[in-house]
């Protein structure tokens, strides 16, 4: 019965080698994490995404918050959360997490 098998697994070998790369490539269905489009994929489907504003300055520091919404809020994106970055007990900043909105019409 091993010997079946094995007979099987090569002769599947021997005909894997045979078929032309391209046509291979053709059916590879996933696309690897690695690639352009997968990123873009992946980036099209997030939901939420969380960003740093680092600024030591607390006026600085809300003014990039602000315009960090601003510029999230023009692509579609609205605040589910910000947090205070704090380093050594040092106001260090802000965490801000977007969420995708949904559109209805």
């Amino acid at each position: 019965m091993k010997s079946a098998s094995m007979i099987c697994l090569a002769a599947a070998l021997s005909l894997a080698t045979v078929a032309p790369s391209a046509t291979l490539a053709a059916e590879q269905a996933p696309l690897l994490p690695e690639s352009l489009a997968a990123r873009a994929e992946m980036a099209s489907n997030q939901k939420t995404l969380t960003v740093l504003i680092e600024e030591d300055d607390p006026e600085k520091a809300v003014a990039a918050l602000n315009a960090s919404n601003e510029e999230y809020g023009k692509k579609g994106w609205t605040v589910l959360n910000i947090l205070t970055y704090t380093n050594n007990e040092d106001f260090d900043g802000f965490f801000v997490t977007y969420q995708k909105s949904l559109v209805i019409e």
